[in-house]
């Protein structure tokens, strides 16, 4: 029967019906010698796969040039020989106040100086070193199991998470690694993990594990890295994956996106910058505005001499200084093209003499009024999701200013705890090119600020992702830690050198939205010319036009919906125009003679003084000088 076996297994189909005839003619029965061939040639076909099947299995685990897994003790052998990198560069001994980049000529301002922050921490280097190699020999172990064989190449242990480079065998997929990130956290009793399939200058695979214990990253210690200098205006953000300073240049970003969740580190993030700006900018070199909603974020920066307005809680005041900063964004750009050049530093880098000569200025008292330096801008807004939901149309103040503002130094910060569609909208991302996710809720959220998943699985506390211009891949970072007590100790002692020098254009805007918002003491011509540079003209279409429409307004003047119904609102509030008539067009209720009357009355007004707002507009001051004199 074997022989048969053998013999039928080794036959082709021709030779198998011909083998089954003569068996046939023997004597056998048909049928019978048809099933006892199927069923021999079936029988040899399946020892054959069998035989092909253990030669497989076989190869698997004993092919020639692969050893078998190695030993605990040879992976601690390996591992005890791979450095782990960290920063350890900087003493507290070494820290002084020298370091910090600053203009050269004070003109008498004194900075604060470093003794008010807080000492870095010590020791943590030593503490880390021995857990990433330990957690290297778990996750080595770990790929293991799940058939991936790699080996880890380096090991970066920075303040908040632990990087693990893996050189993957050839022909080894990432997606592998992908499907078992929640099986390696589980091995590394970690609350998740991140796999970056893509390490620039290296062909390894990034793990990120997040340490047991975290590094507290202190202003003190990055000020003194030398990672600033050269820049306008630096950011001390933290540090990154590998323990280096991460120092932004806010004149390069040139805009800023900050998102996450309550308890995130978001508004510490903040404090952060301010804190950056204040150790490196006189007040002459920049002018801050703050707008908090929440009213006790900010409050401890009320008494900087950096202001140049108060800090702003209501979102119509800050609706109306966004518009303000678009209208000093074009006056701006017309003096620097009187200047012939191209940016405000090279403005700035201009002496007096060249200035004057360029901008052919023989009159001294013309030339008493024009800017001689030209400072930096920097609008600090804590949640734009309060801004863009009381104030729909000041979209169109934030991407005017995105999109051209950096060439004149006026720059945006904007910090949402609500990272949705309808508030983070295409046109504000997309000018927005350095972007800040701390911890999120969820992985659309991640998407919408960094256009990358990611964010939901930061640990909060000032873990963050930080996307720039200059590298789109997001990098994970540790942010600096500002105590409160540190900021109070700062802003105390800048009170005691220099007073707060507000913008007067700023605090007229203040009263007039003030009264504004009242229903009384800015409804009159005199005053109404002032809010908007364009009501004179404005007034002009609707006497031609007959008719007080805002799609009118819009059309001749080329403005937005929010200005031209702001337009029509003083012009009411003027008693130019009649009351509403519901969706119909306001009646006109002046003539061209009697608003050319008007309007001379008003000059005539500003020639012999000043112009008052009525009593009760403000609750400080019964009478404010409305001045027109900018930076």
């Amino acid at each position: 029967m074997d022989d048969s076996k053998k013999a039928l297994s080794q036959i082709s189909h021709d030779e198998l019906l011909r083998e089954l005839k003569r068996r046939a003619e023997s004597g056998g029965s048909p049928d019978q010698t048809v099933a006892l061939g199927r069923l021999d040639r079936l029988e040899a076909l399946v020892e054959r796969l069998c035989t092909l099947m253990s030669g497989l299995i076989s190869a698997s685990f004993a092919a020639p040039g692969r050893s078998a897994p190695p030993s605990d003790e040879e992976l601690r052998a390996r591992l005890a020989k791979l450095p782990v990198k960290m920063n350890t560069k900087t003493a507290s001994a070494q820290l002084s106040d020298a370091d910090v980049p600053r203009t050269p000529d004070y003109s008498g301002y004194q900075f604060p100086t470093l003794d008010l922050l807080d000492e870095p921490e010590g020791n943590y280097s030593e503490k880390a070193a021995q857990v990433a190699q330990d957690q290297a020999l778990v996750l080595t172990k770990t790929l293991n199991t799940y058939g991936i064989n790699g080996e880890i190449s380096e090991i970066e242990c920075g303040p908040v998470v632990t990087v693990y480079s893996v050189e993957l065998e050839a022909g080894t997929r990432v997606a592998r690694l992908e499907t078992i990130a929640k099986d390696i956290a589980r091995a590394l009793t970690a609350p998740n993990v991140r796999i970056i399939p893509n390490m620039a200058g290296s062909t390894a695979v990034g793990i990120e594990v997040p340490n047991k214990v975290k590094e507290k990253v202190r202003l003190k210690e990055l000020m003194s890295g030398g990672q600033a200098q050269g820049m306008m205006l630096p950011m001390f953000m933290g540090k990154d994956s590998s323990g280096e300073p991460l120092v932004l240049d806010l004149a390069k970003m040139p805009h800023m996106l900050i998102a996450g969740t309550t308890g995130s580190g978001k508004s510490v993030c903040m404090n952060t910058i301010i804190m950056s700006f204040l150790y490196t900018k006189r007040p002459d070199e920049l002018k801050l505005v703050l707008v908090d909603p929440k009213m006790v974020e900010m409050a401890m920066f009320a008494d900087i001499p950096h202001l140049a307005c108060p800090v702003v809680t209501e979102m119509g005041k800050a609706a109306a200084i966004l518009e303000w900063a678009v209208t000093k964004m074009e006056e701006r750009y017309e003096l620097l093209k009187e200047a012939g050049v191209r940016d405000i530093k090279t403005f700035n880098a201009m002496g007096e003499d060249e200035l004057r000569a360029q901008m052919n200025v023989t009159d001294d008292a013309e030339w008493a009024r024009v800017m001689k330096k030209m400072p930096y801008m920097v609008f600090v807004i804590d949640e734009l999701a309060d801004l863009m939901m009381t104030n729909k149309e000041v979209e169109q103040s934030i991407v005017r200013i995105a999109q051209k503002a950096r060439a004149v130094g006026i720059h945006l910060i904007l910090a949402t705890q609500r990272p949705q569609a309808t508030v983070v909208t295409g046109l504000i991302k997309s000018n927005m090119p350095c972007r800040v996710a701390f911890k999120v809720a969820s992985g659309t959220d991640s998407r919408i600020v960094l256009d990358q998943k990611g964010a939901e699985l930061l640990l909060g506390q000032g873990d963050m992702l930080v996307v720039t211009p200059s590298k789109t891949d997001a990098s994970r970072c540790q942010g600096t830690l500002v105590d409160d007590r540190e900021a109070r100790g700062v802003v105390k002692f800048l009170k005691t050198v220099a007073a707060p020098n507000f913008e007067r254009q700023l605090l007229t805007l203040r009263a007039a939205n003030k009264g504004e918002g009242d229903g009384e003491g800015s409804g009159d011509a005199a005053n109404a010319h002032k809010q908007d540079t364009l009501f004179d003209q404005a007034v002009e279409i609707m006497i031609e036009s007959g008719r007080g429409s805002v799609s009118l307004l819009q059309r001749r003047l080329a403005i937005g919906y929010g200005r031209a119904s702001r337009l029509v609102d003083l012009m009411g509030q003027a008693g130019l125009l009649g009351e509403h008539k519901g969706s119909q067009a306001r009646e006109v209720i002046v003539s061209m003679e009697e608003w050319q009357r008007m309007k001379e009355l008003r000059d005539q007004q500003e020639r012999e003084g000043t112009v008052f707002e009525r009593p009760g507009d403000s609750d400080d001051d019964a009478l404010r000088m409305h001045d027109e004199e900018g930076y």
